[in-house]
């Protein structure tokens, strides 16, 4: 009985270990994070964006040992502030990303997997309800799509076969929304930072 139960228990530990080494073709990951925005100044309006938690969503497709493809879909709601002609402005919004990216693991180490990654996407910024000086206040604010440059880097941690732990860092630039409101435009770059966790399921 003991035998058969140390049997079991190496060929459990084997195939748990081999589980480690076998990357499948593909694999999808749920990180859940916070985005900072950064302010941005120009044509005499300050927009600064409130930070919040942010979510996304991801599957990639390897290409080699060390290449994969990724598709993303993002989802932030925070609030686009504006100081402009000695008004402010509040624009609640929903952010959503949509982008791909070309990811490089060039660290590969037993259960650790490093990689880097940039692309390119959209970014759709939907307004809720605005105001005027804390006033609900129509102002004309429409839905504007942003194009989205998308760099970052992290970390896969095994856990168990084909589940890992993910920590990861996403940068995106873009021109900030103006809501297509002409006293709210800013003519800047916008930048937001998004420090995330998550799991990775490979198959």
């Amino acid at each position: 009985m003991i035998r058969r139960v140390l049997v079991v228990g190496a060929a459990l530990l084997f195939l748990t270990s081999a589980g480690f080494s076998q990357e499948g073709k593909f694999n999808i990951s749920a990180s859940g994070g916070a985005a900072f925005s950064k302010q941005t100044t120009g044509n005499g309006v300050v927009l600064t964006p409130t930070q919040n938690a942010a979510v996304v969503a991801s599957l990639g497709m390897r290409l080699s040992s060390a290449t994969a493809l990724q598709l993303n879909f993002g989802h932030v709601d925070n609030s686009q502030k504006y100081a402009a002609g000695g008004l402010d402005f509040r624009v609640m919004t929903t952010v959503t990303e949509f982008s791909g990216a070309f990811v490089v693991t060039p660290i590969r180490k037993e259960r650790y997997r490093a990689f880097v990654f940039g692309g390119a996407g959209a970014l759709v910024f939907n307004p809720n309800q605005t105001r005027i000086d804390d006033i609900p206040q129509f102002i004309g604010a429409d839905r504007q799509t942003r194009v989205g440059v998308l760099y970052g880097a992290g970390v896969d941690y095994g856990l168990i076969s084909h589940l890992s732990l993910r920590l990861q860092y996403r940068g995106l630039f873009y021109s900030p929304p103006d809501f297509k409101v002409a006293n709210l435009f800013t003519g800047g770059r916008g930048h937001m930072a998004e420090p995330a966790v998550g799991l990775v399921f490979s198959f």
